[in-house]
């Protein structure tokens, strides 16, 4: 049982916006049924969202539907604060003398804007690189290392490695070039390439650092074949091209409970830092939290929610359900988390990455800024543009917004 108390007298039913694939709303229903028996003056309306989850976001807000809590992906935080569309909850910690020290701090900070906190995390996720052991021992590949400190793992080393790991006869690829920000964001990060100039006043995506990071990937699909062409990703998926033991390596999120699940004994797979560029090793992410939207009627009922989520016993049953990394310090040492006897051997891979790691990039028009760079890369992979022009595109895209 909780030792909570709930402090609402009279019933009261708070809007909570979530995406989700089946394994996020197990967890979500699990977690809102704990918070419920908590606090039974509460009731939580779950607003399952699994879809275009910011465009529903922003037609609700525009239209005067105010969800009361808000799940955000910490790169879109900064925009909405700057719309005045998310409580701040300083007054709210404080008033409570609620300790936030179990947070790991780098994600804490993540919904901090200008001083004033906005949210607490839910996870603690980092892109890094999951990879096959079962293909990497039978074509007699030697694994990856999982010590951030090792830059003998490196870009050349990598692709040494996944052109022997690459048979396309068997329909076995080294790896799986993903278009979405954060897979893009580590190779660019990773060879000293940056999305905004020091002041965040105009986009330089274009520098030299970030091209090689953009041609080097698309060599992986067109010079050296490493990689699935993007119709045959698409296909499949980009998540399922990996689970069903087609790629031998692939960025992805911390989804232990869903690779443990989907693999099964299929093969054997673990995790590794992505490879050293120019600038060294890097890891994209920071994953998603939880906000009060600030025209919510029940404010003081959306506080108690965001608290109980970021307490042990919720984050335990979040990261149990979930498989992912959690935001708490104590959850990430407990057995919950590590899993002993399950996959991936090297789970500490994620939190030792913790220095490494480059978060999106804090602007207003962020959300808007990494649909370009989404859209036009899909011109570069299917060989339509070069790197430069695809880069100098976002560029004049992003400025334009600026």
């Amino acid at each position: 049982k909780f030792s909570f108390v709930a402090n609402t007298q009279e019933p009261t039913t708070i809007r909570l916006l979530a995406w989700g694939n089946p394994t996020e709303f197990e967890a979500r229903e699990a977690t809102i049924a704990m918070f419920e028996e908590a606090y039974p003056n509460i009731k939580v309306e779950f607003i399952h969202t699994p879809d275009d989850y910011n465009t529903k976001l922003q037609t609700m807000l525009a239209g005067g539907d105010y969800p009361d809590v808000i799940y955000i992906g910490n790169g879109d935080v900064i925009p909405y604060v700057a719309r005045g569309q998310f409580e701040p909850l300083d007054p709210f910690i404080e008033a409570d003398g609620f300790d936030t020290s179990d947070i790991f701090a780098a994600n804490l900070a993540l919904y901090n804007v200008d001083g004033a906190q906005y949210g607490f995390p839910m996870d603690a996720p980092s892109q890094q690189l999951f990879y096959n052991v079962t293909l990497f021992e039978e074509a007699g590949v030697e694994r990856p290392s999982s010590d951030w400190e090792d830059e003998s793992w490196n870009w050349d080393t990598f692709l040494d490695r996944a052109i022997a790991l690459t048979d396309k006869s068997q329909n076995q690829w080294g790896f799986q070039v993903k278009n979405n920000f954060r897979a893009c964001w580590i190779w660019i990060t990773s060879n000293g390439g940056r999305f905004f100039n020091e002041e965040g006043t105009a986009c330089v995506l274009n520098e030299p650092a970030s091209v090689e990071a953009f041609q080097f990937l698309h060599d992986l699909i067109h010079v050296h074949e490493v990689a699935p062409p993007l119709d045959v990703a698409s296909e499949m998926g980009a998540a399922t091209l990996f689970e069903a033991g087609i790629t031998a390596m692939e960025t992805w999120w911390p989804a232990m409970g869903r690779m443990r699940t989907s693999i099964a004994d299929k093969f054997v797979w673990d995790v590794a830092p992505h490879p050293a560029g120019a600038a060294g090793k890097s890891t994209s992410g920071g994953g998603s939290g939880q906000v009060i939207s600030a025209f919510s009627q029940h404010k003081q009922e959306a506080w108690e929610f965001v608290k109980f989520m970021a307490t042990t016993e919720a984050a335990e049953k979040w990261t149990e359900i979930m498989g992912i990394v959690p935001p708490l310090q104590s959850v990430a040492d407990s057995e919950v988390y590590l899993q002993p006897g399950q996959p991936p051997e090297h789970i500490a891979v994620f939190t030792d990455g913790a220095p490494y790691l480059y978060p999106d990039p804090r602007s207003p028009i962020f959300t808007q800024a990494s649909q370009i760079m989404t859209t036009e890369l899909d011109r570069l992979w299917i060989g339509q543009a070069s790197a430069q022009e695809v880069a100098d595109s976002i560029v004049e895209q992003v400025n334009d917004l600026l």
